[in-house]
């Protein structure tokens, strides 16, 4: 029992150190919460605990050091898909208005939409798959599999949950205005995010 419950705390803490920095997905976590209230935000982070979970399943199970030469020798390919992939969010939300009214803000932003979307940026993060092929020697070859990858899916939702909580309790005391400028400074961060990616991939290649 107590390997299981020792599993289970490792996992979670994977799942809060790969989810709890700041990158591309929790600036749109932020930002959809902002704009569209908690379920979207909340959708948002379930998406990213999604791909964390599959990954974690990969590394456990040792496939993620099969996937290793791979993810290397297309790295590039990779990092200009989410370079691309930033800009397009980026793009979305400069050009989203930033709507009060309930009833707005589902017709605007599904969370089943929030969901998948922020499956498909996540899978192309760079920084989630740099994190998880760092914890392979970790987490690969693990006893009590099924609860190490359980507890990094919670240990990402439960920070997706709080920093969606946290985020909604803050856009009930500021105004659209406010609101506005917070997405323009979202879509401005993805957008630096991007052209960052992007020009390191053009040096790379150039080298």
């Amino acid at each position: 029992m107590s390997q299981a419950i020792a599993a289970l705390l490792s996992g979670i803490g994977v799942g809060l150190s790969v989810a709890a920095p700041i990158g591309p997905m929790g600036v749109l976590c932020i930002q959809r919460t902002l704009s569209c209230g908690a379920a979207t935000g909340v959708a948002t982070g379930l998406g990213a605990a999604t791909v964390h979970l599959v990954y974690s399943a990969f590394a456990v199970f040792g496939l993620g050091t099969l996937a290793q030469p791979w993810l290397e020798s297309h790295s590039l390919l990779l990092g200009c898909c989410s370079g691309l992939i930033l800009l397009w969010f980026a793009l979305r939300i400069y050009r989203r208005a930033v709507v009060l009214s309930a009833s707005a803000d589902t017709a605007r932003i599904h969370p089943a939409h929030a969901f998948f979307s922020a499956i498909g940026l996540g899978a192309a993060n760079p920084l989630t798959i740099i994190l998880f092929l760092a914890m392979l020697h970790a987490l690969a070859g693990q006893s009590a599999a099924p609860l190490l990858i359980a507890g990094v899916f919670a240990g990402s939702v439960a920070w997706w949950l709080v920093l969606s909580a946290t985020v909604a309790l803050i856009r009930q005391r500021v105004d659209a205005g406010v609101m506005a400028w917070s997405s323009k400074l979202a879509s401005l961060v993805l957008l630096a995010l991007g052209v960052t990616t992007l020009l390191r991939m053009v040096v790379r290649l150039m080298a």
